[in-house]
């Protein structure tokens, strides 16, 4: 049973991951030599913490699916050599956490809700091959929020400063995200040719990894969020004191804030590549008892099979409570089109759904 399981979660993990970029250069092939780099290429992350752990019986690194698949990897040296680096670290975070408590007693323990950042090193980048992954994690979770700082929402500049040396030194280079939250990529989203968010997808993560990486799976997700530079996003919310959150952004949060203030992100929430194309035309919209449906139909025009999601916004009038430019309101996904096939969707909602309400009387207005 559990590897049914296992065999469940390697296969639908590849509908999790969302292609942010793409140069076509990818899948490749396993023959291909694999020049491994990045914090979660041994140390891969399948969850967060505190509600966000995962507890499996068995794991598998991205170095552990990768091999498992027949690629080799030809960075050892620059992986031994970021372990070592780690362990360091992992014993200097260790002994300040002992040192606080043992300072400040209970009152220290707001130390352990802080995630250790990621450590500055220098390791040479000198993989002999073709092709380079740098895969990026992050932990996070209950006992762990973000922080606007290096190391968490922002890249180092170790990250930015490696990153940057493998787009320009290798053929075929990916970025890979192994996080749960978003990142600030602004340093280096113009450099890099491919990056994809593989978020942190339980046992399987390795071995889905790999499945995607030659072309057994495709990515073909969307973003559930907006990845903009942090500067960027609606502060206006704050938690001050720290047991009382103000939601005074009110109704523009996330993408209606992006989109009412025409300001553009990195990667729009609902963003989201294939290795292939797709052409999706719009047919008569029709009303039925009070159910709009937007027929459309979805063709693959590029040379790879692939899986499409449509997604419906809808733009209110202005009346009595502010409405946001725009709001997602029904989506859909297609079945795996082979190039050149087809398929009709219908995206759907009931008219109650436009509907807005006065916090005051929960009247509901139209």
């Amino acid at each position: 049973m559990l590897n049914k399981h296992y065999d469940l979660v390697r296969e639908i993990s590849s509908e999790c991951m969302v292609l942010l970029k793409s140069d076509g250069s990818f899948p490749v092939d396993v023959s291909e030599k694999i020049s491994l780099y990045g914090s979660g290429a041994r140390n891969t992350l399948r969850g967060g913490t505190g509600g966000g752990i995962v507890e499996v019986k068995s794991f598998t690194t991205i170095e552990e699916g990768l091999k498992n698949a027949g690629f080799q990897i030809v960075s050892d040296e620059w992986l031994d050599g970021y372990d070592s680096v780690m362990q360091t670290a992992r014993e200097t975070y260790r002994n300040s956490i002992k040192s606080t408590l043992a300072t400040d007693g209970l009152t220290g323990l707001g130390a352990l809700s802080v995630a250790m950042r990621e450590p500055e090193y220098n390791l040479p980048l000198n993989g002999k091959s073709e092709v380079a992954l740098y895969i990026l994690s992050r932990i996070s979770g209950e006992g762990a929020d973000r922080t606007a700082s290096e190391g968490d929402i922002f890249l180092t500049p170790t990250e930015i400063r490696d990153i940057t040396a493998l787009a320009e030194k290798y053929r075929k280079f990916m970025l890979v995200l192994n996080v749960s939250g978003v990142i600030d990529l602004s340093p280096i989203v113009h450099i890099v040719p491919n990056i994809l968010l593989l978020s942190q997808l339980g046992s399987a993560t390795g071995d889905a990894f790999a499945d995607m990486l030659c072309g057994k799976s495709y990515p073909s997700g969307k973003l559930a969020s907006t990845w903009a530079k942090y500067e960027d996003y609606c502060h206006v919310g704050d938690l001050n004191p720290e047991d009382d959150t103000r939601y005074r952004e009110g109704i523009y949060l996330g993408y209606r804030y992006f989109d009412s203030v025409e300001k553009e992100p990195l990667f729009p929430f609902g963003f989201g590549l294939s290795y292939t194309k797709f052409e999706i035309e719009t047919l008569e919209p029709y009303l039925k008892n009070e159910i709009v449906t937007v027929p459309v139909v979805v063709k693959n025009t590029g040379k790879r099979a692939g899986k499409e999601i449509v997604e419906g916004y809808v733009s209110l009038p202005q009346g009595k409570l502010d409405q946001p430019y725009q709001v997602l309101i029904a989506f859909e996904k297609t079945k795996e089109l082979q190039a050149g096939q087809s398929q009709r969707l219908e995206i759907s909602f009931e008219m109650q759904n436009l509907a807005s309400f006065e916090n005051c009387s929960c009247r509901r207005i139209l």
